[in-house]
Formats: C-alpha cells, structure tokens, sequence
C-alpha cells in the first residue's frame, strides 16, 4: 500500500485502490523488493542526466554561434525554444520522481489456484491475467545492474502468438507481447518460478492443461521368434493337409 503522503498524488492521478486479494489457502501474493526502487531511481536519474547534457549543448552553441537559421527573430526564436525547453525539464522532475517512486507500491503479483494475476502501472494502469492451464515457458531475467541490486525479473509465456501491446509501462522495453507477463523487481525470482511450475503441474496431471499424448505400449518383441516359428509350422501342416485332400479324391473312383 502507497504511504499516506503520496495519497493525494494517487487521488490525482485517479489511480484505483489496491486489488481485491482472493480468497484462499493457496493465494500467494507477491511484492516487487526494496531494490527495485532504488533500480528504478537509478535508471530514472540517468535519462534525467542525459536530458541536462542535452539541454547544455543547446545552450553553449547558442551562446558560441547563434541560431543556425539565417532570418529575422532567427536568434530570439532559438533562446525562446532553449527556455521553453528548460521550464519543460524542470517541470517534469517532480512530477518524474514520484511516478518512480510510488510504483514500487503499485505492483501486484497475485497467484491464486488456476490464474495468476498481474498489476502494475501509474498512470497507465495495466492488469492481465493468465490462467495455469495456458503457461508454456517461465524463466527468470536478471542484467548486472539488477545482479547489483539483488533482484530479477520472473517472465511468463503463455500459448499463442500475437502482436505486442505496446504497454506505455516506463519500465516496458520495446512493448510487452500479448502472451508475456513480467514479475519486475522481486528478490525471490526462484521460488515464484518454482511456485508458478509446481502449479501447472497440477493442472497438467489433473487433465485442466492440453491434452497430453498418449503413446500405445510398444510391442513385446521377446516372444517374436518363437511365435514365427508356430506360424511357419501351421503354415507346412496347412500345405500338406492341401497337398493331401485332392490325392484322396483322386483314388476314391478306382476304389
């Protein structure tokens, strides 16, 4: 649960309150760590910093060369966008630095007996739910800034294919698919993964998953040369007993 002191940054924003936890022995609800936060802020803090040194070429060519554009106003036009470009910057970093940090209180990660649930989000809120019986792969991420900090990522695979969502998610990188979802931030990726796993096994062994393939027992190939030899010799007694039939018609006239 967000801090009281950020409420009122939350009832701004009309963020929903937390989820509605299911009910049960088997709910296990998950949090993103402590060090997500301070990952987070870290990777935050750098964009911020590349947006000052950005800000500060525009400004030293400006001050060395002038505008580049050879017209009237030409140079009261380009300090007129180098200013708008500073109160914009200055603007944003309050607002910036409180996303970040009340995001950590805004993630869900909420496994029930046949679904797990994913919540997560500021100002875009996204939630999605995928059931055990659909999971096909879960594997755990983890780059060196994140081995730093003593977390990792837990990604989800679900069957199908799709297109990605294109999730807004400042922490999205490069979209997020339709049949992917990310527990960010945890410092106990395993046991998730482990939960997840032991999970749909169960709905695989209770027939709730896909249809598993039954293979016919291969035949017994121990007994193959004694059951030839049978048949060859069935087979000789038949041709005599052929070979036979018609010499005994053949001398039933002369009798």
């Amino acid at each position: 649960m967000a801090e009281p002191r950020h409420a009122w940054f939350l009832r701004l924003l009309k963020v929903p309150p937390e989820p509605q936890v299911p009910v049960g022995d088997a709910v296990r609800v998950f949090r993103s760590a402590p060090g997500y936060r301070r990952y987070r802020l870290l990777g935050w803090g750098m964009k911020q910093l590349g947006l000052v040194v950005g800000l500060l070429a525009g400004f030293m060519f400006l001050s060395a060369f002038g505008s580049p554009f050879d017209f009237r106003y030409a140079d009261e036009i380009a300090w007129g966008l180098e200013a708008f470009a500073w109160l914009g910057f200055l603007a944003q970093l309050p607002l910036g630095f409180l996303v970040t940090w009340v995001d950590l209180n805004l993630r869900w990660y909420i496994l029930s007996d046949r679904s797990l649930r994913i919540r997560e989000g500021v100002v875009s809120l996204q939630e999605k739910t995928m059931t055990f019986a659909n999971i096909q792969q879960v594997s755990i991420q983890q780059n060196p800034l994140q081995r730093l900090f003593g977390i990792a990522d837990v990604k989800v695979e679900t069957a199908g294919g799709g297109g990605s969502s294109g999730s807004s998610d400042a922490d999205s990188r490069g979209g997020e698919h339709l049949h992917e979802a990310h527990f960010r931030g945890v410092d106990n990726a395993r046991e998730i993964r482990d939960v997840i796993l032991a999970r749909v096994r169960q709905h695989r062994d209770a027939g709730l998953g896909e249809p598993s393939v039954v293979q016919a027992p291969a035949p017994d190939v121990s007994t193959a040369p004694d059951a030839l030899a049978a048949a060859r010799e069935l087979l000789g007694e038949m041709r005599a007993l052929r070979q036979a039939l018609p010499s005994r018609r053949s001398r039933t006239p002369a009798e």
